[in-house]
């Protein structure tokens, strides 16, 4: 077959360190990924793939040759270590592509920056002009921070090659809007280099005649403790006890929770096949026949299998979490629950036993899928950015938006005249924004400056947070305590609501914190106030304290935890207490909540908050955990509640 380039004479993908073809044959990824570059391989003379793989790469490379006979390869050799191979790798490709006069440097994610870049610079030093395409299927930094968390040194790192990456990329390109967003405002780029090109999916087969297992639950996947898978089999138990029907549990895929899981399972007598990752045709087929597709992961990128189990007409459930909500619309294609045990064993209880419902929803899914992310719609958008890198490729590095400055002068300003010089320059830069751009820029803006205030709140207040004083709330929890009672205060941070509990009610009181230094200020308030406390360095989830307590205080703790209705009964068996005294944060406190959220910006008070409450939200978690509310208050845009056993 003769091929005539049309964009550069090579296209050169760069796999993520440590990806290989055998990896993504073992795993059924191959015919799914590989479908792409079969298409692309029309608008190049060469296509080159470096993968960390070794020689057996080069056999897999042959079958994919009948298809993209101008496929070449560079891969480790089998006595060579990875670091060895990496840089070796920039001129094996300059060595493969000598006598070209151009190139396309594309990333398969967003890790493979370093690699692609060295490439490009060998490329060049070599006179063939090649332009880089920085694609990533998910936000890479934001994934390794949400994991390890946002002060880790690893998501410094990530950030800081994300960074480099984008900001020599001729073009970014991401599965989501708000994936692209991210990178606009946490790299400052241009969003003109910007191209959005969602994950696809083959849609052929689809419509041949489907007989599906009516009671069946499928999860295709990692088994990655973000996926939480634990919550999906916690759910499915849940729904076989809400119903009489049979349902099982089918669970596909690999990973280092894998018997962990199993064990969970058995525990709660679901009944639970577990397979390892299927070649793709196959799992279409599963996609095909079971009931409901389900995934619960706490965030997601732009996610490949329930793109796949939509476009397979099946019925979908996802967790109202980031990267599922963005693409199921509840109600339409699918449903979104809140991501608790009770909320999806009561949205699986719904679908298992309505059969239109499930068809209906399937129906609409494979529509919907068919008209924005099937191979060909994709395909045309994937074509552009090639394009696009194609034209504007440069042999200099492009710059970074610069950092916005202020003058030495602002801060001697008073605060109304500081205020009205950031506000003018914010509503310059606002006013030359689209009117979506600008809402989301503002929307997002809510979080840092919350965050920045309450930073700046504690450090004006001599290291505590003036809420303690202002909303008063100590006297809820006081006021429900009699003298001489056990009280356990869980998660009690740096000891100020305990204290006030053993000093104005006279109760015994044990504080129970997982950070040093919190109880470390913890005891030092304590003799301020002249009260004994006992505090106990411990993971309230894990950690058990000793004997029981006639109260349990959970002040703004809930939200920061998963699986709450099955702590909450572990905790009612451990320490019987006559109620629970808990205080958390309301979801409809104002209207901007709810719109930041339908907007995908940061809409929570605190980042590490797993859930943000509604008073049903709240009262169905409580009754799942089998505690009944016997007071409930509204204020300060949070709730306080008595609970008790029920």
């Amino acid at each position: 077959m003769t091929t005539t380039p049309t964009l550069a004479e090579a296209l050169v993908l760069v796999f993520t360190p440590g990806v290989s073809l055998r990896q993504w044959d073992d795993t059924g990824l191959l015919g799914r990924e590989w479908a792409l570059y079969e298409r692309l391989s029309a608008y190049y003379s060469r296509i080159v793939i470096v993968t960390w793989g070794d020689e057996s790469d080069l056999v897999i490379a042959e079958q994919l040759k009948r298809n993209t006979p101008q496929l070449a390869i560079v891969c480790r050799r089998n006595d060579e270590d990875s670091e060895a191979f990496m840089h070796a790798a920039p001129g094996r490709v300059s060595e493969v592509l000598s006598g070209s006069a151009s190139a396309l440097v594309k990333t398969n994610q967003l890790e493979a920056g370093d690699d692609a870049i060295a490439i490009v610079d060998a490329l060049r030093r070599n006179s063939i002009d090649a332009a880089l395409m920085a694609r990533g299927g998910f936000h890479w930094s934001r994934f390794v921070s949400n994991a390890l968390g946002p002060g880790s040194p690893e998501a410094a790192d990530a950030a800081a090659r994300e960074e480099l990456l984008c900001g020599r990329a001729d073009v970014i390109v991401g599965t989501s809007r708000a994936m692209l967003d991210d990178l606009a405002w946490g790299h400052r780029i241009r969003t003109d280099r910007f191209r959005l090109v969602p994950n696809y999916v083959a849609m052929d087969g689809a419509d041949q005649p489907l007989i599906r297992d009516r009671h069946r639950v499928l999860y295709a996947g990692r088994f990655a403790e973000h996926k939480r898978v634990d919550l999906l089999i916690r759910a499915v138990a849940e729904a076989r006890r809400l119903s009489s029907l049979p349902i099982t549990l089918r669970l596909i895929g690999s990973g280092l929770s894998e018997p962990s899981l199993r064990e969970l399972a058995i525990r709660l007598n679901v009944p639970t096949e577990v397979q390892p990752r299927l070649p793709h045709r196959a799992l279409m087929n599963e996609m095909r026949t079971c009931a409901v597709y389900a995934q619960t992961s706490a965030y997601e990128g732009h996610p490949k299998t329930v793109l796949e189990a939509m476009s397979n007409a099946a019925a979908v459930l996802v967790a109202d979490a980031p990267g599922l909500r963005e693409v199921v619309l509840h109600e339409r294609t699918g449903l979104v629950t809140n991501d608790d045990v009770g909320s999806i064993a009561a949205s699986l209880h719904r679908l298992l036993r309505d059969e239109a419902l499930r068809g209906q929803l399937g129906n609409s899914a494979r529509r919907w899928a068919f008209e924005h992310v099937a191979l060909d719609r994709v395909f045309e958008l994937e074509l552009e950015a090639h394009r696009h890198a194609a034209k504007h490729a440069t042999r200099n590095p492009s710059l970074p938006v610069p950092g916005v400055r202020f003058t030495r002068a602002l801060l001697a300003a008073s605060p109304v005249e500081a205020v009205d010089a950031w506000k003018n320059a914010l509503s310059g830069f606002v006013k030359r924004l689209p009117a979506r751009q600008g809402a989301n820029f503002l929307a997002a803006l809510d979080a840092p400056l919350y965050e920045m205030q309450g930073t700046a709140a504690i450090a004006a207040n001599s290291g505590l947070h003036p809420k303690h004083r202002v909303l008063r709330y100590h006297d809820f929890f006081v006021e429900r305590i009699s003298h001489g009672e056990r009280v356990l205060d869980l998660g009690c941070g740096v000891g100020a609501l305990a204290c006030a509990v053993a000093g104005r009610s006279g109760a015994t009181v044990v504080g129970v914190d997982w950070t040093p230094k919190n109880l470390e200020k913890a005891r030092s308030a304590a003799v301020a106030a002249a009260v004994e406390v006992e505090w106990l360095l411990g993971d309230l989830t894990t950690d058990r304290a000793q004997g029981g307590f006639d109260a349990v205080i959970m002040s703004n703790v809930l939200e920061h935890l998963v699986d709450r209705p099955a702590l909450l009964r572990r905790l009612r068996d451990w320490y019987a207490p006559s109620r629970f005294l808990v205080r958390v944060p309301a979801f409809d406190r104002e209207w901007r909540v709810p719109w930041k959220k339908e907007l995908g910006v940061e809409w929570r008070l605190d980042p590490t908050h797993e859930t943000e409450y509604t008073e049903s939200q709240l009262q169905s978690e409580l009754s799942s955990a089998g505690l009944r509310v016997t007071e409930l208050i509204a204020r300060w845009g949070e709730y306080w509640c008595v609970a008790s056993a029920a």
